[in-house]
């Protein structure tokens, strides 16, 4: 699997000072990497990831109804990925990097650039984030390049289900539904960087820790929508109708720095953006199944 000059100890090095520690931890790497090269690795997923045991989960439905699904255990990002992670990517050439770009996107990647028409996200500059804004949310990045990213690190985008289970901590305990937000079903503006804070731009992907789940998991809600992996094929609106995109959407979650409804922030919240689409307040975390991982040492 690892053939190069360097050894599998110094690709094993490499790829954990990129962040992408999920490719030393794939079990199709067992045979390879010795535990001990992957100890680090395992140090930095309980750093930047929560484990989410398997279980079922009440999701919420397009209709207002609810589907009781069983998830297998997961990993999800503690933080979402921020400017300092994302420009790891574009320096590595992460754009010109095809194979991890579904092929149907290919002729769009050459427009995913940055206001001086480098690679990188919109309001880039250069091929580099603004001043001081390395540990804020990279944002101005369609579902397509958070898709790339994922994959360039060894993750993968989360689905509704999976931010549901582990934005709703303790979830359907005693048969009931999941929590309307990370830290119970009262919203408190104090807890999340909404329109009610008042800040109106992005904050550092660890701020707001009182907003946090029990298990660590920050900015479930507000600061930045984040991209799910799920498509929305139909948009909720008044009882037994239904609205049809006239484009691809993919779900976004979480709410925002300029959201104005805390209902819009929750868990449950269903609405979505076009693929394409590039805002300033929609970035995005990872997810990875535990299943594809070797045993833990």
């Amino acid at each position: 699997m690892f053939q190069s000059p360097e050894g599998i100890h110094g690709i094993t090095k490499r790829l954990i000072a990129e962040d992408r520690y999920i490719f030393v931890l794939l079990k199709a790497a067992v045979d390879q990497i010795s535990d001990r090269d992957a100890r680090p690795a395992w140090d930095l997923v309980h750093q930047q990831m929560a484990l989410i045991p398997a279980g079922t989960v009440p999701v919420a439905l397009c209709d207002g109804s609810y589907v009781n699904l069983e998830l297998g255990s997961f990993l999800l990002d503690r933080y979402a990925v921020s400017n300092r992670q994302f420009q790891r990517f574009v320096q590595a050439g992460g754009y010109d990097s095809l194979e991890i770009w579904p092929p149907d996107i290919w002729p769009s990647v050459a427009r995913f650039v940055d206001r001086t028409g480098r690679p990188g996200p919109r309001d880039w500059e250069g091929g580099k984030f603004p001043s001081g804004m390395a540990d804020h949310p990279v944002v101005g990045i369609c579902w397509f390049e958070a898709l790339a990213y994922a994959r360039w690190v060894g993750k993968r985008l989360p689905t509704a289900a999976e931010w549901q289970k582990a934005g709703g901590w303790p979830e359907q305990l005693s048969g009931g539904e999941c929590n309307r937000y990370p830290w119970g079903d009262v919203f408190d503006p104090e807890r999340a960087n909404l329109r009610s804070a008042g800040l109106g731009r992005t904050v550092p992907v660890n701020a707001f820790p009182k907003g946090a789940t029990p298990n660590g998991i920050f900015q479930m809600s507000g600061n930045v929508w984040e991209w799910l992996d799920d498509p929305l094929e139909t948009i909720p609106c008044k009882a037994e109708e239904s609205f049809l995109p006239w484009k691809p959407l993919r779900r976004i979650i979480g709410g925002a720095f300029n959201t104005y409804l805390p209902s819009e922030a929750t868990c449950q919240f269903i609405t979505g953006q076009g693929e394409l689409d590039r805002r300033d307040n929609i970035g995005f975390r990872c997810a990875v199944t535990v299943e594809q991982l070797r045993p833990l040492p």
